[in-house]
């Protein structure tokens, strides 16, 4: 890990997983879209910062849906 990188934990529903991301401005990044896994293989999926989940350091993130998705 550098200066301008953190850890962060991705909890989903198919488990955890510790990926290192870019800081922005110093600061962890709020959201961010990567490729899904398991069930959601093949698809993008949009991750957001868990506020209060920061724990020695590591920043938890979940998953908030797909991007451009309707959920009216």
């Amino acid at each position: 890990m550098s200066d301008s990188t953190y850890t962060a934990h991705l909890i989903g529903d198919d488990g955890t997983e510790t990926v290192e991301l870019d800081l922005i401005q110093g600061l962890p990044q709020k959201s961010f879209v990567r490729a899904g896994s398991g069930d959601f293989e093949g698809e993008e999926v949009v991750w957001e910062l868990v506020e209060d989940g920061e724990d020695e350091g590591l920043h938890e993130y979940r998953e908030a849906g797909r991007p451009g998705a309707d959920y009216a």
